[in-house]
Formats: C-alpha cells, structure tokens, sequence
C-alpha cells in the first residue's frame, strides 16, 4: 500500500513538473505577424500605385501617358482609379461619365480619351526597354463617391462596381457593402479631405475631440471584411498629416474585434509631376494579379511617401533611395520584432498613437506598460518614410476586451434615406431618369456631331 502511495505522488510530481516546464515554456505574448509569410530570401518587393488618375475623370494626364510615365518610374504594378469609370485594359477607352469631367473641365477639357496602342501594352507587359521587368495590369479601380460635395473619398479594386455612381456625401458603408456584394477590395481615401483636421483650431487632438470619425469608420471595418484598410498619407500629405492619429484610434478600437486595418499611400495623381508622392511595395513570390490581391489583404506590404508632415516636417520632401526593409523577423519566445533596412536613418515604433521605442529591434516586454493591442513601426529617411503594417499583441491568458462602438447617425444617413426613397419611388423613364442618362452619358464629342449632322 505505501508503494502505491509513494508511486502516485512521484507521479503527480512529475507531472507538476512536465505542467511547469510546459508552461514556462509558452510565450507570454502572441504577436499577429502581417509578414510571417514572405520569405525574405526569395520574395521580392513590387514597386505598386494603386490610386491614380486620368482625364477619363478629373485628371490632367491623359491615359496613355499616365501609364507610360509609371513605366518609365518603375513600377511593377498600376491601377488607375478614376471617379465613377471603372478601369479597364490600357489598349481600351473605359466608359466614361461626362458629368464628372465636366465638374472638373480645368483638367480635362473635355479632351477624348487616348488609351495605349495594343503594341505598346503588350510592351509594357512583357518589359520591352526595362530589362524584361513588365508592368502588372490591374483594372477594374475605381474611386468611389465621386463628386460629393465634401470628397468622401474611398477605393474599389477588383470588382465591377462602382460604374457611373456619384454617392452620397458623408456615405462610406453604402459603397463598401458594394464592393463587398461585388467580391472586391476597398479602402478609404484621404480621411483629412472631409473631416478637415488640418484647418481645424487642435489639428493634434482634433480626433480625439472628435471621436464621430473613429467611432463611424470603426463599425464599418467591423461589419465589412472587404474594407482592408485606410489611407494615411496620399499626395503631398497636406489634408492627410493627421489621419495617422485616426488610424491608431480605429486600431485600438477594432483589433479586439478581429480586424486589423491596413495603412495605405498613395500618390493620387492627377496633373503631371506627381506620379511618384507615395506608392506601395508589395512582398509577392511572383507579379500576378492573384499575388498582389493576397498581399493587400494580408498586410504583406510596406506604405512609402515622400512627405511626412507630421512624423518628419512640414518641409520635409524625400529625395533619392526611399527607405527598404529586407527582413523582418519575430521571435515570441523573445518577445522581440526586429526590423533589417536600407536607407533608413530612424525606426520608431508606436502603439496607441504613442512613440513607445526606437531602433531596429522591439522588446515588447520591457516596454510592456507602453504597448496596447498592437505596435506598428516607421521607417525615415532622406528618401521619405516607410509605414510598416501593425502588428497585433495579445498577452498569454488576458483576452482583448470588446469595448462597445457607439453608431454614429449624421447627416449622411439623411441623405442616404432621401436617395434611396427617390431611387425606390421613381420608374424608369421619368424627367429625372432622363436628365441622369444626360449627365452620365452625354458625352459631346461624340453626341454634338451627330446632332449637327442630324439637323443639317
């Protein structure tokens, strides 16, 4: 009997000892890798715009030129994203909306449409004068809420929505549930343009002062998957200087969630000479349209502008070798995030929309009280910044807490009621359906000649 005694004891000591080890073991942080797939030896970064325009819309640049001038630049990949005009194959004129040229008839002038020749896409295709390095074709961009009063701006890519639709001002969920019915992608667009942070009395805590914004955006990145992420830094950066602190708002609130947006840049050209403000680089096994859809989603991409207002100067123009990083590697057992680069003077990392560290490697847990659900990190240097996607950090037992988002009804929902009921409310072939074919399909190149030649 005491041997069985002793037996059972020496066994559950054991197995104390094994729960112990065990648990000793296990990392106390879990830390949400967007880059945990690429593989840094044989990925590459894909030089990528994924919002621009032409004078198919309110651009200045025709279209042929706007490709051939990211061609000549570099990039692997382009999408043209012009107001309410779906993109479509570079050899093809998209179908155009003159109402929204006409708005903006001091770039466009009206002017017809000149797409690539069919040789000279499939050049570019196939990087004939760049070494072999084609240039992905991405259609099907679009730049949704077009011609709103106040520029509630937000992307499409990959899907057929979005043709011909001006939106309604202040409306970001109608469109994103668009998009999402469609199969496609979207972000929002220059968040500054509308809110006005920039010319606000507190540009800094204007946010903050403001929460309507962080908590409106937050519920639609909850309810829609297809919204992927915002743009942060887009142009010269002057109406977006402060939607980086917006974005760390909308972190804090929807990472408990499950959702973890994206940042993004984009250049946002529309006249000549700014082609090359900010773009994306994107960590792809190969260019294809598949590769660059995976990539969007999953975060395994860096964001790049050459101004940065707020984290740098209000002068600061980046010149030269933009900031790289070739390896990011993340140890939970350490509970460390070390980031390797090029070009790159200063590496700041923030959680909360705080400065937490700086340097190459992140010791979450000496700076565990500074750090929230997630740490991101930017990259400076004289080339411009870099934004690396966030990482999510959840401590071992402390499940993140769910904090209630309280909806946000403005005037947008007025709106949006009105025009629904009047789209619900009016058949076909009423004075107003006429007058809309007009404005969205009157186009005077083509129509005021064959007017003249009816009539004569």
């Amino acid at each position: 009997m005491k041997h069985r005694i002793l037996a059972a004891l020496l066994t559950g000591a054991l197995l104390l000892s094994v729960l112990s080890v065990a648990a000793s073991a296990a990392p106390a942080y879990q830390i949400g890798n967007p880059y945990a797939a690429v593989n840094w030896d044989a990925w590459k970064g894909y030089k990528t715009q994924l919002h621009c325009h032409t004078n198919v819309s309110d651009g200045e640049v025709p279209l042929n030129e706007q490709v051939e001038e990211h061609y000549r630049l570099g990039y692997d990949a382009l999408c043209i994203t012009d107001h309410m005009s779906l993109g479509v194959p570079w050899n093809q004129i998209p179908k155009t909306v003159p109402f929204m040229r006409l708005v903006k008839y001091s770039r466009t002038q009206m002017l017809p449409i000149a797409p690539l020749t069919d040789e000279r896409r499939q050049e570019m295709l196939t990087g004939v004068g760049r070494d072999g390095q084609p240039m992905l074709e991405v259609t099907q961009g679009v730049e949704l809420n077009g011609a709103v009063p106040s520029n509630s701006h937000l992307q499409g890519w990959f899907c057929d929505y979005g043709q011909g639709k001006i939106g309604v001002d202040g409306d970001y969920e109608t469109p994103v549930k668009g998009v999402q019915a469609a199969g496609g992608l979207s972000s929002l667009n220059h968040i500054g343009d509308t809110s006005k942070a920039d010319v606000s009395d507190d540009p800094l805590n204007f946010y903050q002062e403001n929460p309507k914004w962080a908590n409106k955006l937050s519920n639609i990145f909850i309810q829609y998957s297809a919204l992927i992420g915002m743009d942060i830094n887009s142009g010269e950066d002057t109406h977006t200087k402060y939607d980086s602190i917006l974005y760390d708002q909308i972190l804090q609130k929807v990472i408990p969630y499950g959702r973890t947006p994206w940042a993004f840049t984009y250049s946002d050209a529309h006249s000549p000479g700014q082609f090359d403000r900010a773009f994306t680089v994107h960590m792809m096994p190969e260019l294809n349209l598949t590769a660059l859809r995976k990539s969007m989603e999953t975060g395994a991409f860096f964001s790049v502008a050459r101004y940065a207002r707020l984290e740098v100067d209000e002068d600061f123009v980046g010149q030269g070798a933009v900031p790289k990083v070739t390896r990011i590697t993340v140890s939970e057992a350490d509970a460390k995030i070390t980031i390797d680069a090029q070009y790159a003077d200063t590496i700041v990392w923030i959680s909360d929309g705080k400065e937490i560290a700086r340097g190459a490697t992140l010791d979450i847990a000496a700076n565990d009280a500074k750090i929230g659900c997630y740490v991101r990190a930017y990259l400076t240097g004289s080339g411009g910044i870099l934004y690396v996607q966030p990482f999510t950090v959840l401590r071992a037992g402390q499940p993140l807490a769910k904090e209630p988002i309280p909806k946000v009804f403005d005037y947008s929902n007025v709106l949006r009621f009105l025009a629904d009921a009047i789209t619900f409310l009016s058949p076909k072939f009423t004075p107003q359906w006429f007058a809309w074919q007009l404005l969205t399909n009157f186009d005077p190149a083509v129509d005021l000649a064959w007017l003249t030649n009816l009539f004569r």
